[in-house]
């Protein structure tokens, strides 16, 4: 371990910052090698920050490890010449020494996705998913998959674990005859039921109360000394975080919940913190539900698009959700609040259509990227005449052109 915290910016270390596969991106590859029937394993790389060659460019000395001097050389220090954990840019320069040798494999890494690797060879094709050093790979046949596994071998020392069956807290089961993958955190969601004190507590069979309207605590008010501690000692922004991670892997349903009690991590109350345990309860009652990908419906995008209009009452801004689907279950998902206010419910619906349209750019040219293009227009799901009208024709436009 290096003591990366005594590293100064602009002098021992400058961009620290290094991709990860988004979970959209994940919930892809896995729809299409379920649908497909395509094998799907996973590696590990031991040890992966040793093995980050640092350019020429960044040269790190290295006091050496107390009781670890070389005889006679105690007051000596070491050039690295890879990086090593602790550094603040190991995990970029770990990233950029594995693009390197895969891409002389013949592997090509998306543009769209840095964390997506393709490849496209006469006995059939491989893509995967990388996470810092986690490795989710599908491929055509199970020989890809093996030849695959042998370059990683000619490199690093790897842990092979099969098929995929657990991954970044997921837990992946597979049903060959209906062709289906299902991914769910029971392990998870049971941990932080424990964590929070929820062991006892009573399951409730929805997320968030209908038409809840939670508020921000006035900060002109000061705060009472017992509130004060209360706040002091109560992990929401704890909760929050791991409800959060549920949210955007697996569980959609808990999505509009967990954004709108994210609003609050720097102002929460007793009241916010109810409905976050709320929220959990609802969890421990579902927590074998999962997200089911794949099935024998073709491989076909379709987005819905759903607004509110004017649902946060301190700053009259709307809530926006969509969703993606590429046959069954769904890959991308998100519900926020808009960053804008909008003076009518076509225009509220209309900001949500153009959110949801700039993620079917994005999973269109990923798609097309793992040769998997659509062969038609994406269509997006809207609820809302008067939007619906609007992206067809200018016959409103007098009375909204100001969007």
């Amino acid at each position: 371990m290096a003591k990366g915290y005594s590293q100064r910016y602009g002098i021992d270390y400058d961009k620290t910052t290094a991709p990860t596969a988004r979970l959209e991106s994940f919930h892809t590859i896995l729809h299409i090698a379920a649908t497909l029937g395509w094998d799907i394993q996973q590696f590990d790389i031991k040890t992966a920050f040793l093995h980050g060659v640092l350019p020429d460019d960044e040269t790190m000395y290295m006091e050496q490890p107390l009781g670890f001097e070389e005889p006679g050389r105690e007051d000596w220090v070491m050039k690295l010449q890879k990086s090593i954990y602790g550094m603040k840019q190991a995990s970029r320069v770990w990233n950029k020494t594995f693009h390197q040798a895969v891409v002389e494999w013949g592997f090509e890494r998306i543009s769209s996705e840095p964390c997506i690797y393709h490849q496209e060879s006469p006995t059939g094709i491989t893509m995967f998913a990388l996470h810092v050093d986690d490795i989710i790979s599908a491929a055509s046949t199970p020989k890809e998959n093996q030849r695959f596994k042998e370059e990683l071998k000619s490199c690093w020392e790897i842990s092979d674990l099969g098929p995929a069956k657990h991954a970044l807290g997921i837990a992946i089961a597979r049903d060959f005859d209906a062709k289906t993958i299902t991914l769910s955190q029971t392990a998870l969601i049971d941990k932080v039921v424990e964590q929070f004190h929820q062991i006892n507590a009573h399951s409730v069979d929805m997320p968030m109360v209908a038409s809840l309207q939670l508020q921000t605590p006035d900060k002109t008010i000061l705060v009472p000394k017992e509130i004060a501690t209360w706040i002091q000692w109560t992990p929401y922004r704890s909760l929050i975080g791991s409800l959060m991670y549920i949210a955007v892997a697996t569980r959609s349903d808990i999505s509009y919940a967990v954004g709108r009690l994210s609003s609050y991590l720097n102002c929460y109350r007793p009241e916010h913190w109810e409905v976050a345990i709320r929220v959990l309860r609802y969890l421990k009652g579902t927590r074998t539900l999962g997200l089911v990908l794949g099935g024998s419906n073709p491989v076909q995008l379709l987005g819905y698009s759903d607004s509110d209009y004017a649902n946060c009452i301190e700053t009259s801004r709307s809530i926006v959700g969509y969703c993606f689907s590429l046959g069954s279950g769904m890959i991308s998902w998100r519900s926020r609040k808009g960053q804008t206010v909008a003076n009518s419910t076509c225009y509220a619906e209309y900001m949500a259509l153009h959110k949801v349209a700039r993620e079917a750019v994005f999973l269109r040219e990923m798609l097309k990227e793992l040769d998997f293009a659509p062969l038609d227009a994406t269509p997006i799901c809207c609820d809302n005449s008067a939007a619906i009208i609007l992206s067809e024709d200018h016959i409103g436009h007098p009375h909204v052109k100001h969007i």
